[in-house]
């Protein structure tokens, strides 16, 4: 009881010095109209209370999804990653045909995204970033945001890729074969055209030259020179290689 009387005296406290707008006498439509200002002027906090208080004094309104979404929204421009999540499955499950589920479904699969660690680093929200959007591209291709959702699966499966990479490249090092060519075979056939593709070719054909297998090793190099775009230390790399190999 003590916890409560506090919270609550807190909330009077905050909304009598002005940190979240009054909405006394005002109705829905300008409650909607003054949420959406603040919302453009990013003033997140009193926008995330504006739609709060609209869910709570309008329930069921034709609105929700919208009112849900910004509130998601909001929630993620501060950082409230959970809170933000919450909110945007709300409208994927709640609403599925509803006209925010596409924003939802995309914004879910970017707000994991963008909580990101290094690839060499736990990468559990990259992953469920790539299922989300994988999602997103299954369920809504005609949304105006499709040429979005391609840019965002390319950047995450170059993530992915890259962190397969390195581990590849560390286990070459350690002479451990089997568990090397998992992970380089992941990074090269699970992600597509990916951005270190070159990089991967050459780890392969370095995997082979380990472990005295030329003519594989000599394909790995010509694979890489003539197939990807690669930087001029990596082509210079996969050549003096190749030429060691004749």
């Amino acid at each position: 009881m003590i916890k409560y009387g506090l919270i609550m005296v807190l909330s009077v406290f905050m909304l009598g010095c002005g940190s979240f707008p009054s909405t006394t006498g005002m109705d829905r439509e300008r409650i909607i109209d003054l949420a959406d200002r603040y919302y453009e002027d990013s003033k997140w906090t009193q926008a995330s209370f504006l739609y709060t208080e609209l869910m709570f004094r309008y329930p069921g309104d034709m609105e929700t999804d919208y009112f849900l979404y910004r509130s998601g929204m909001t929630d993620r421009k501060q950082n409230l990653w959970a809170d933000a999540e919450f909110y945007f499955y709300r409208v994927v499950n709640e609403f599925p045909r509803g006209a925010w589920a596409d924003d939802a479904q995309f914004a879910l699969a970017e707000t994991m995204w963008m909580q990101r660690r290094d690839y060499r680093r736990d990468q559990t929200q990259v992953i469920r970033a790539r299922e989300e959007i994988v999602r997103f591209l299954e369920n809504y291709p005609a949304s105006l945001l499709i040429d979005q959702a391609d840019g965002l699966f390319i950047e995450v499966n170059d993530h992915l890729a890259l962190r397969s990479l390195s581990i590849g490249k560390f286990y070459v090092h350690r002479h451990d074969t089997d568990a090397a060519l998992l992970y380089l075979r992941d990074a090269m056939d699970n992600y597509g055209e990916t951005s270190c593709r070159g990089a991967v070719l050459i780890a392969m054909g370095d995997l082979y030259r380990s472990i005295d297998n030329s003519y594989s090793a000599k394909t790995y190099y010509t694979r890489a020179l003539e197939t990807c775009e690669l930087t001029p230390d990596e082509e210079e790399e996969a050549l003096r290689r190749l030429q060691d190999l004749q």
